[in-house]
């Protein structure tokens, strides 16, 4: 009788869910008049119970460890025979997997939570950049400042100022205050990855709030052939696409910043298509994204027009440009009216190699690899039609495209700001070597800019002055290396960037040269201090619109790079890093 209770109980609790009502209450009403009418069947009953799994309830009958005991002493003695013994345990098994628990939780390197035989995961992290920074800035910080590559934008209108300020600075930040959610959803192969941020940049005009940095999906079902989806660091280049969790110095070197895919920013909202870099040596990877920056598109962009389709826009009344045919001479316009380009995405692509070993995107060799790692690679990036001011006779009289100037002002592509609508080709080529704690990486970066109005830009009423020179293309490289004194615990690390802004124009270079001393308390980069040193100097020369003479009437008659001279900083930064 207990067999067949048993085999009755866990039929019909199998069925539970296709079967209709009917036969469940049938199936339930005889187990409980079999367990009324026979005292065996309720020893069967109290000696286990009904486990929900995987969407199934399975009888699970108990077994303490004294029977277990006894089994093991019979099938020695030859009471029981071997096979008999084996199929004891073999049940005694299966009953532990359906016993057990379906949620789990542990810390490891974060805090897990697994749910439902591991389809569910979930793992937090927290990772803080605690900072004191110590600067000293020559006098031609207190004249003409950075009015070209690293222009500050004011107010709604995003009016240009230059960036000055006195010899020296003190300052505690919270550089970066990240939260971390990544997992996998249904099984390991769907995973998530979400980041946010609170933090406050050294000269932020504002205090830092909480905002989204990071969401995605990726799909690893098929290894020659991922997919990831949302908004993430584009796959363009080595330093763009490594973690400043990871990093050898407190901040990346400016070229780096200049030199991202979109020139806006590292992060965009797209897919890419690649391969899984565990698997094959050679990866690749094939995106299309907004090319707008992180959590904005095109159609957040506006240009201006008269209420004439197809006549600029201007100024509150009359026609800053030479008119065209059939486009009235005067004619009130509507800032901000007409949305252009919104068709337009961001294409990249990007090789790597790892020819020997796997050394990763994190700088320096904190594994201390027992064998040569050294990777190259290679990326491209086409980021079309992107608007650098608005339409009007000066670029601070309108708010078209405030978003886009100010990512090109912040990440240091300043001189561009004021030419009108550009298309984008960037180039990079990167290489790295680990070895024994030895680390060697370098990149070379391009970037062709092309105007889609070939004259030279309007730059008052009725264009009697005009720019006196063309926009040229940039280009910029670095190198860096680092030893560990103490094989994952002190490291030394030295690096030189050269960037050239706009290689048509002269005395416009920027030199930065940095030393780092990292003591990693844990072996990890999850502890760490860094203190590094840095020393830039930046050249004033060239022209930018709007910041260079000649500048359009009422709008001053002192260009704000009057004063020349090379804009010098050194720099000290102390910075203590939790990532747990």
């Amino acid at each position: 009788m207990d067999r067949a209770f048993q085999k009755c109980g866990s039929t019909c609790c199998r069925k539970m869910g296709p079967l209709s009502v009917r036969l469940f209450v049938l199936c339930t009403g005889i187990l409980y008049l079999a367990w009324l009418g026979d005292p065996l069947l309720t020893d069967a009953a109290e000696s286990g119970r009904l486990v929900e799994k995987d969407g199934q309830y399975v009888f699970v009958e108990s077994m303490d460890p004294a029977t277990k005991l006894l089994l093991e002493r019979a099938a020695k003695q030859g009471i029981i025979t071997q096979e008999e013994y084996a199929e004891v345990v073999k049940e005694s098994e299966a009953r532990s997997y359906l016993l057990a628990s379906s949620f789990k939780g542990w810390y490891d390197r974060g805090f897990n939570l697994s749910m439902n035989d591991n389809a569910f995961l979930l793992k937090i992290r927290f990772r803080s950049q605690m900072r004191f920074t110590q600067r000293f800035r020559n006098d031609a910080w207190r004249n003409p400042g950075d009015a070209k590559n690293f222009p500050e934008l004011l107010g709604v209108f995003g009016d240009y100022r230059s960036s000055r300020s006195e010899g020296d600075a003190s300052s505690f930040n919270l550089r970066r205050v990240r939260l971390y959610f990544m997992g996998h959803l249904f099984n390991p192969d769907f995973r998530y990855y979400i980041q946010m941020r609170a933090e406050t940049a050294e000269n932020a005009q504002a205090p830092g709030s909480l905002s989204l940095l990071d969401w995605n999906v990726t799909s690893t079902h098929v290894p020659w052939f991922n997919a990831q989806v949302g908004q993430y660091k584009v796959f363009y280049n080595r330093s763009q696409v490594n973690s400043t969790a990871s990093m050898q110095f407190a901040e990346r070197a400016l070229v780096q910043d200049a030199f991202t895919a979109s020139g806006l920013d590292r992060r965009d909202i797209g897919i890419t298509i690649m391969n899984d870099e565990e698997v094959y040596p050679l990866n690749y990877y094939l995106g299309v994204f907004n090319g707008s920056g992180p959590s904005f598109n095109r159609l957040g962009g506006f240009g201006s027009e008269q209420p004439t389709e197809g006549c600029p826009g201007g100024a509150t009344s009359g026609n800053p440009f030479p008119s065209p045919s059939g486009c009235p001479a005067s004619q009130r316009n509507l800032n901000s009216n007409v949305r252009l380009d919104i068709n337009r995405l961001m294409y990249t692509a990007r090789l790597n190699w790892n020819i020997l070993g796997r050394p990763g995107y994190g700088e320096g060799d904190m594994a201390y690899s027992e064998t040569p790692q050294f990777a190259v690679g290679g990326g491209y990036a086409y980021n079309p039609s992107v608007n650098t001011s608005s339409n009007a006779s000066f670029v601070g009289t309108d708010l078209a495209n405030l978003n886009f100037r100010r990512q090109l002002a912040a990440f240091g592509n300043g001189r561009v700001l004021g030419w009108g609508v550009v298309d984008f080709s960037n180039w990079a080529v990167d290489s790295v070597f680990k070895y024994r704690g030895f680390s060697l990486q370098g990149e070379f970066y391009f970037k062709n800019i092309i105007r889609h109005d070939k004259s030279l830009p309007c730059m008052n009423v009725g264009c009697t002055v005009t720019a006196p020179g063309f926009l040229g293309n940039q280009l910029g490289w670095y190198v860096q290396s680092g030893y560990y004194l103490i094989p994952r615990k002190l490291e030394l690390a030295g690096r030189f960037a050269y960037w050239d802004p706009d290689t048509r124009s002269a005395a416009d270079l920027v030199k930065e040269v940095d030393l780092s001393l990292n003591w990693f308390l844990t072996g990890t980069y999850d502890h760490s201090i860094m203190v590094t040193y840095s020393n830039v100097q930046m050249g004033t020369g060239g022209y930018a619109i709007g910041r260079s003479a000649p500048l359009p009437p009422g709008s001053g008659t002192i260009p704000l790079d009057e004063h020349g001279g090379t804009l010098i900083e050194n720099a000290i930064r102390v910075q203590y890093q939790m990532f747990f």
